[in-house]
């Protein structure tokens, strides 16, 4: 009802304000009578449109009701044409949601040489999905001869992935794959201790040190293999921090320390670390670590201020989690 009375007191009123234009001399008399029948005109339809607002427009309350009285006034008819026009479209016609979650998408076959990998879309999520989803066992095998040609830190998860797979033809691939990155591994190892035998250099003990540990961080050894290479990576990073101290080789130790569990170990060499001219972002990361397993949370939550706060990285989430 009270819509009703707005909307034939705001048509009445406009109607006399251009009748007085229209129809009289204007004087200073006419012109007031327009401007007074004008206002009550938009003052009253003011009111009909806030009455037809949506909730979360109607407030703050003075706010809304001047604007609306402002914009119809300053603009005679075609104020009230173009607010009534926006109301009705906004309300009364409001744009099609789509019921649409999903588009389909070209299906694109997978590279076959090694640079092709990394410059298209199929990067160590894509491959994931084919080894997990996949019915095609043909296509699983590709997938996992593309694998080969990523990164030894993304490739090795999504090999020992594959070793599960169903297909006989896709675990033989695959465990040939990572039978080929130990033996490079091991390789590497043989070479670096004929070359310290004959040299006894520090450096040579910490490129021994640093492939046992790639062996145990890829997590291709296991077990009581991954202990014995752990304790040969601590062993030859003793004697080459006994010759020459680096910052570098107290970091990968106490790395080391805290894969064996040994958090108030790690702790000194990673003090050291630091010390040595690393920055605090780089070592803070392990330091927090090992005052977790200690239970030393104060000192966690300062360690974890120097982590990064780029989106969607691990350790920003982290930090996240702790502020």
């Amino acid at each position: 009802m009270m819509k009703a009375w707005l909307f034939i007191q705001t048509i009445s009123f406009e109607s006399l304000s251009f009748y007085i234009v229209f129809n009289h001399e204007m004087t200073s008399a006419e012109w007031a009578s327009f401007a007074a029948s004008h206002a009550i005109a938009c003052a009253s339809f003011a009111a009909l449109s806030w009455l037809l607002l949506p909730r979360k427009f109607k407030f703050p309350l003075i706010s809304s009701l001047s604007f609306l009285f402002l914009f119809n006034f300053l603009l005679p008819l075609v104020g009230m044409i173009g607010t009534a026009c926006s109301l009705l479209i906004a309300l009364y016609l409001p744009r099609k949601q789509s019921q649409i979650t999903w588009q389909e998408c070209e299906e694109h076959p997978l590279p076959q040489n090694p640079g092709e990998v990394l410059g298209n879309q199929y990067g160590a999520g894509a491959l994931r999905e084919i080894l997990i989803h996949s019915d095609d066992p043909d296509r699983r095998s590709l997938a996992v001869n593309a694998v080969c040609h990523l990164p030894r830190q993304q490739s090795v998860p999504l090999l020992q992935l594959a070793l599960k797979d169903l297909s006989d033809d896709v675990r033989l691939l695959a465990y040939a794959a990572l039978e080929g990155i130990e033996s490079q591994i091991n390789e590497l190892i043989s070479l670096f201790k004929k070359q310290y035998e004959n040299t006894a250099q520090p450096t040579k003990a910490f490129e021994i040190a640093q492939q046992y540990w790639e062996l145990c961080y890829l997590g291709i050894a296991e077990g009581v293999l991954k202990k014995h290479y752990l304790e040969q990576a601590e062993h030859y990073l003793k004697i080459s921090i006994e010759k020459e101290q680096r910052a570098s080789n107290n970091l990968l130790l106490g790395r080391i320390l805290l894969e064996q569990q040994r958090p108030d170990q790690a702790i000194i060499y990673l003090t050291a670390a630091l010390h040595g001219g690393l920055r605090v972002k780089q070592v803070a990361p392990y330091l927090a670590e090992a005052a977790y397993i200690t239970g030393d949370y104060q000192k966690v939550k300062q360690y974890i201020d120097y982590f990064p706060d780029q989106k969607g990285e691990r350790l920003s989430q982290i930090k996240e989690y702790w502020s």
